[in-house]
């Protein structure tokens, strides 16, 4: 028997997993659990955890989403020994009551050693996503619900984002006719918005450094104003750009659901819908942007306190070549509207 795929922990069983902190292999969640490799699975699971809460926010709708999740994660233990772990977890909404979602250490010693394992075990294999909360993004909505949320006060935020009506005449803006490129640089600007929303599983207003920054870098043409001479190009380019990211690593294979979701934004059966899902997701990068650039211009007034979790085990942050500033921003905000007008008078 080869000793390479031997677990590391009881030595007979062959291995089927390997720890993502210091590569061990092991074969069950029992031997990852087991005392010579406490430390680095309690970490491993306190960074689960944390990475968790930073897309989770302090409301009461965020706090049944992480509730609704645990509990996920804990009906799919089928190989529980005994019933002491299931009356453990009856108490999980008592245990969290009142407790502040964002603030790791509060969360993490109010889970069992049972829940912070399974997630960790969850997370290894690969079904993490069969637990996380369903997401329609809002170009799946029904064809007839976007056009009656254009005027409808009461949409849900989450669902759809708020259309800019306010858009100047091109002419305004440029006295020069645009490049036969703009409608391939659209497509690929759109390319890195959309697997940027599937990525954040549509928390990415609490990811907002992190998706801004990501939405410039994995663009070509809003980074270094790269032209696009066809659309297979543009959303190749971008495609190219998360297979360079270790951080994106095991999504790359999802891109057919993009590019599903790019004709669904650009072909949609209806010609004149068309442009107004182009308008929707421009004025959605818009109003991201400017909530960006107000956050930035707001950071300096803050002053963020680490406690013992976070600078013992610090936040997995996103990181690109070129970061995004406030000044950035402004010409950012300039290419949006340029789009904006030109898509407002043209028939794609």
């Amino acid at each position: 028997m080869n000793t390479d795929t031997i677990c590391k922990f009881c030595d007979e069983n062959q291995s089927r997993y390997v720890c993502p902190k210091c590569g061990a292999p092991y074969c069950s969640l029992i031997c990852y659990k087991s005392p010579i490799h406490l430390e680095c699975s309690e970490q491993f699971y306190k960074e689960c955890i944390q990475e968790e809460l930073d897309v989770q926010d302090s409301d009461d709708v965020s706090k049944k989403e992480m509730m609704d999740i645990l509990k996920r994660v804990y009906g799919e233990n089928e190989d529980s020994e005994s019933d002491s772990d299931d009356e453990e977890f009856l108490d999980i909404n008592e245990r969290l009551n009142g407790i502040d979602l964002n603030d790791a250490e509060k969360v993490w010693s109010s889970l069992t050693d049972s829940e912070k394992a399974e997630f960790e075990h969850l997370v290894k294999s690969g079904d993490i996503s069969k637990i996380l909360p369903q997401f329609t993004p809002w170009w799946c909505l029904p064809i007839e619900k976007q056009i009656v949320t254009e005027v409808d006060e009461n949409i849900n935020d989450s669902e759809f984002p708020h259309l800019i009506t306010n858009i100047p005449k091109f002419s305004l803006l440029s006295k020069k006719a645009p490049s036969d490129c703009i409608k391939w640089n659209l497509v690929n600007m759109i390319t890195s918005y959309v697997f940027l929303i599937r990525y954040y599983n549509g928390k990415h207003k609490s990811y907002l450094t992190e998706f801004i920054n990501g939405l410039y870098n994995l663009s070509k043409n809003l980074s270094f104003n790269q032209n696009f001479e066809s659309y297979d190009l543009a959303v190749k380019s971008v495609e190219l750009c998360i297979q360079e990211h270790e951080m994106f690593k095991g999504f790359q294979d999802g891109f057919n659901l993009i590019n599903n979701d790019l004709e669904t934004i650009f072909s949609n059966g209806l010609d004149s819908n068309c442009n107004h899902n182009i308008k929707i997701a421009l004025s959605d990068i818009h109003n991201l942007l400017t909530m960006y650039k107000n956050d930035q211009k707001n950071a300096s007034l803050k002053k963020t306190e680490q406690g013992e979790f976070n600078k013992k085990f610090p936040d997995a942050k996103a990181t690109y070549s070129i970061f995004v500033d406030v000044k950035k921003v402004r010409l950012l905000l300039k290419k949006i509207e340029y789009f904006l007008a030109w898509v407002d008078e043209s028939k794609l």
